[in-house]
């Protein structure tokens, strides 16, 4: 009886162990794919790179003498815009920017080409951004901030018009994103929209002052809470059996 028992607490003992073995490499697989899908968030966000090559400037200057002056331009010429796209790209750093775009909406859309519309000028920007949505996402572009100004209390010095009916800060990885996306991509054919939406428009390229470290630490941290809880689960399905 005393070596039946005693070969019982040596099959427990074995067996707890074993099971603990388990566990250990279950949570251990789980926190390597967590890890792994951290990763592949980290280097899909980017944000810190080279700056454009003086070769890469000119390919992407080459695509803009190509294309035709957009309707975003119509007050420019051709010649206006490559001045201000050398500039843009010669102050290049690789790191991350963010657009502010002060927007004043139309009444009705108003189509260059003179199509008939039946809409808003809002629901026309939104068959823009639905139509843009992928190029945003592979090259993580987002909103920082959307906003509808309701009452504007001056300042000092002269102002120009300040009767903007929405400002909205979006993210780019980098310049080189931005020039991707406007030079390689259906945008071209796809901004139609916006501006027969917009009856006025400005755009401001921003160096952050503040870092977006934050964004990239709320993935980490809700995947951290997700591991967490995943041995939690385990270690008390574990104990039951």
């Amino acid at each position: 009886m005393l070596a039946f028992a005693l070969l019982q607490l040596i099959g427990s003992v074995k067996t707890s162990r074993a099971s603990k073995e388990l566990t250990l490499k279950a949570s251990l697989w789980r926190w390597g794919i967590l890890a792994l899908i951290y990763g592949v968030f980290f280097v899909w966000y980017g944000g810190s790179g080279e700056p454009i090559s003086s070769q890469e400037a000119e390919r992407y200057l080459s695509l803009a003498q190509a294309r035709p002056v957009s309707e975003d331009n119509r007050d420019k010429t051709k010649r206006d815009r490559l001045v201000k796209l050398r500039e843009f790209i010669a102050e290049d750093d690789g790191q991350e920017f963010v657009m502010v775009n002060l927007n004043v909406y139309r009444e009705q859309p108003l189509y260059a080409d003179g199509r008939a519309v039946i809409g808003s000028a809002q629901e026309a920007e939104l068959e823009y951004q639905r139509r843009i949505v992928p190029h945003l996402f592979v090259r993580a572009i987002h909103p920082l901030l959307m906003v509808d100004p309701v009452f504007s209390f001056g300042g000092i010095g002269d102002f120009d018009r300040q009767d903007w009916s929405r400002i909205t800060l979006v993210r780019y990885r980098s310049r080189r994103d931005f020039l991707d996306f406007i030079l390689k991509t259906s945008w071209g054919e796809d901004v139609d929209h916006k501006w027969a939406a917009l009856d006025r428009s400005h755009a401001l390229a921003a160096t952050p002052l503040i870092s977006f470290a934050t964004v990239r630490l709320v993935p980490l941290l809700f995947l951290i809470v997700i591991g967490l809880l995943l041995d939690r689960v385990s270690t008390r399905s574990h104990r039951v059996r």
